[in-house]
C-alpha cells in the first residue's frame, strides 16, 4: 500500500477515513467477526491465543481501539507464511505522526546500529533485546528520547495472521492501538483498506 506522504493533510484524512470505516463496520461485525479479527480464525491462531497472555485483549482492540500509522521494520518467521509470525513496529500516540508518518524513518535510522548488530552496549542491552529478540515480544517498550528527538515512541512486536492479513510490507503501515485497555497492537488488514474485508469475513 502506498501512503500519501507528500501532503500532511492527506495523511490526516487517510487516518480519519480509516477510523470512520472502523466505526461503521463495528455496527455490523458479529462475535465471530471479532474472533477472526483477533487471530482466532485458524488452529494456529487459536493455539497462539491460548499460549499468549494478551490474546483476550486483541478483540478489545477492534471494539475500542483507533487506527494510527506505525513503522514496521523487522519480521520473524521460519519462512512459513501460512502461520502467524511476528513483526516489530515503531509507533506513537502523538498526533504529529498522523500528520508526518515519515518521521518514523529518521527514528529507525537512529536505531539501526542497535537493530543490525542485535547486541548493544551494556547500557542499551534491554533496548536492543526489545528491538530485535523474538523472546521478548516487546509491548509498548518506550524508546529513549535520545533516539526520538524527544518524541514519545514505543516498539512492540505484533502478530500477523495470514488468514486475514496479506504479507506485511515493511515501512509505514496502519495499525490499531488501544493503550488504555490493551498492550496489544495489530496490523490493519489490506482487505479492510480496500473495502473488501466484508467479503473476506463473509458478511
Amino acid at each position: 500500500m502506498v501512503l500519501p506522504h507528500n501532503k500532511d493533510m492527506e495523511n490526516i484524512e487517510h487516518i480519519k477515513r480509516l477510523n470512520d470505516q472502523l466505526i461503521e463496520k463495528r455496527l455490523v461485525w458479529t462475535k465471530s467477526d471479532y474472533a477472526l479479527l483477533s487471530g482466532k480464525g485458524t488452529v494456529h491462531g487459536r493455539m497462539l491465543g491460548f499460549l499468549s497472555t494478551g490474546a483476550a485483549n486483541r478483540e478489545k482492540l477492534w471494539k475500542q481501539g483507533r487506527i494510527i500509522f506505525g513503522y514496521g521494520y523487522k519480521t520473524y518467521t521460519d519462512r512459513d507464511f501460512t502461520r502467524p509470525y511476528l513483526v516489530w513496529v515503531l509507533f506513537s500516540p502523538m498526533s504529529i505522526f498522523e500528520t508526518e508518518p515519515q518521521r518514523y524513518e529518521k527514528v529507525f535510522a537512529s536505531l539501526q546500529p542497535l537493530i543490525s548488530q542485535e547486541k548493544g552496549p551494556f547500557t542499551n542491552r534491554k533496548l536492543t533485546y526489545a528491538l530485535t529478540s523474538p523472546l521478548t515480544e516487546a509491548k509498548y517498550y518506550q524508546i529513549p528520547e535520545q533516539f526520538t528527538d524527544g518524541k514519545l515512541i514505543y516498539v512492540s512486536a505484533m502478530y500477523v495472521y495470514p488468514d486475514i492479513h496479506d504479507q506485511i510490507v515493511l515501512g509505514i503501515i496502519p495499525i490499531i492501538i488501544a493503550p488504555d485497555i490493551s498492550k496489544e497492537i495489530m496490523p490493519v488488514p489490506e482487505a479492510f483498506l480496500s473495502n473488501q474485508f466484508d467479503h473476506k469475513m463473509n458478511i
